[in-house]
């Protein structure tokens, strides 16, 4: 595979995925907030090749090379009802699923609230939003994955072929299909107010398999709290 972004606009348009693709953009997710409302209830899914304010968690902001060699998207979708708290972790576990699902022998791990890591270096993040319209409320799933490069500004960061050793196009359409499918089938969960019990067992895995975790997790649960020895914190605190 030579480019991310040129793959991955191959697969959406055989998939029948609407899909709007960039060049250059300022932020995938701020696009996708931009038009929300005027899709009605059609899915959406924007990507680019580069970003020039791509952003992550509270102030922080997600780097690429500039080269179409990340995954740098945002997968938009109707809801008819308001997320709950469970968002996070359940699209963090569809992630990670869909990652181990393809690649089961590679170090995959979760750290939360929203990292992807391949042993002790994290591949991906993901930057989860919601707005609303009056009853009306669409669901925003940003993904940075580095696929086969990386920005080496970020210390912690290594990128997908590290460990690989290689990916091709067939594999990355697979990993595209389970990761869409995976989405979708999160949106029927995350407006209920508890995880199912197969997820949070998944989730407690890809947890404990980060390396750099500070004390093993013992539970995570039905409403994404996350325990150790040394009590509760809510997912997003993590």
């Amino acid at each position: 595979m030579k480019s991310v972004y040129q793959t991955t606009e191959l697969w959406a348009k055989q998939r029948q995925v609407q899909i709007e693709a960039f060049d250059e953009i300022g932020s995938t997710n701020d696009e996708a907030k931009r038009e929300a409302f005027d899709l009605g209830e059609e899915p959406k899914l924007y990507i680019a090749a580069h970003q020039t304010k791509g952003r992550g968690r509270g102030k922080n902001h997600w780097l690429d090379t500039g080269a179409g060699e990340s995954l740098l998207a945002s997968w938009s979708y109707h809801l008819s009802q308001p997320p709950q708290f469970i968002t996070g972790p359940r699209i963090g576990e569809a992630l990670y699923r869909a990652a181990h699902s393809v690649w089961p022998t590679l170090a995959w791990s979760l750290k939360a609230p929203n990292d992807l890591y391949l042993k002790d270096n994290k591949v991906a993040g993901l930057l989860v939003e919601t707005v609303s319209q009056g009853s009306s409320h669409r669901l925003i799933i940003g993904l940075g994955m580095n696929v086969l490069n990386h920005p080496r500004a970020i210390d912690t960061a290594t990128h997908f072929t590290t460990s690989s050793g290689g990916v091709n196009d067939t594999e990355w359409y697979q990993f595209l299909d389970v990761l869409n499918g995976q989405f979708i089938s999160a949106l029927e969960e995350i407006v209920l107010p508890h995880l199912k019990n197969e997820i949070r067992e998944n989730l407690l895995k890809a947890l404990n398999a980060f390396p750099l975790k500070k004390e093993p997790f013992l539970d995570v649960t039905s409403s994404g709290d996350l325990i150790t020895k040394s009590g509760s914190i809510s997912w997003m605190e993590q």
